[in-house]
């Protein structure tokens, strides 16, 4: 049985997703209900969940903070994050944490057990896919996903693509990149991806278009993205190149 943990604080989606939702008939256990991401986390390492569901926005610890913990500590636990029409922007946020699917709480009934057979799917090629690499060197794990980084910086990329790809798993894989390389994975991909956007800008592109070429969605992350790593604005940049 896929071992399932929630995190919400509302009383009423907690009581209808242990009541509507057909875990047995999905191959799932319903672990844990968590009033809070603070919660949720306190027991997680206990009940090592396959599985997470958690709303976007929660008192004391929300849904990108529980995120970011599973991203970071747990090696193939997916998550599955519930959240409101007006989070949408918001929830794209996860992305960088590598959350497997957005459910809107309006149509969650009907659209969880879509998502979860997604992520039993995604957990099932994570076991076979450990099997397989379990003799691989890390010296030649490295190197693929140095060459994978390589040809596909400029696309939206994330962390299980990279995994996917190199045949291991995500909490191995960015263990292994910061072990050997001295640098955080992502830091490097997106160093990469702005080195090419100030090209594009400088060349006269504009600030959407430049987003998503070196792929970004949403215009507004890419901006944070960018004066994050860089100290100013793309429209600052922009500014001074001409």
């Amino acid at each position: 049985m896929w071992k399932v943990m929630i995190a919400d604080d509302e009383n009423y989606i907690n009581d209808a997703l242990q009541t509507l939702v057909p875990w047995g008939k999905m191959g799932c256990e319903l672990v844990y209900c968590a009033k809070n991401g603070h919660e949720l986390i306190e027991h997680i390492d206990e009940k090592k969940p396959d599985i997470v569901i958690t709303d976007i926005r929660m008192p004391l610890v929300d849904g990108l903070q529980v995120a970011k913990y599973v991203y970071e500590n747990l090696k193939t636990t997916c998550v599955i994050i519930l959240s409101a029409y007006s989070d949408f922007e918001y929830a794209q946020e996860a992305m960088r944490y590598d959350v497997g699917d957005y459910v809107v709480k309006t149509a969650m009934i009907e659209d969880i057990p879509i998502a979860v057979k997604r992520a039993i799917e995604k957990l099932t090629r994570y076991k076979k896919r450990d099997g397989e690499a379990a003799e691989e060197q890390p010296e030649d794990i490295l190197g693929k996903v140095q060459a994978y980084i390589q040809q596909n910086y400029m696309k939206k990329i994330t962390l299980t693509d990279i995994a996917e790809e190199v045949h291991a798993n995500r909490s191995y894989l960015s263990r292994l990149y910061k072990n050997k390389t001295g640098k955080n994975m992502f830091d490097v991909i997106n160093i990469m991806k702005l080195e090419k956007a100030k090209e594009y800008i400088g060349r006269g592109k504009k600030i959407y278009e430049t987003a998503e070429l070196v792929g970004f969605d949403d215009v507004a992350y890419f901006s944070r993205v960018f004066k994050k790593y860089e100290g100013y604005t793309p429209k600052e940049y922009d500014k001074n190149c001409r």
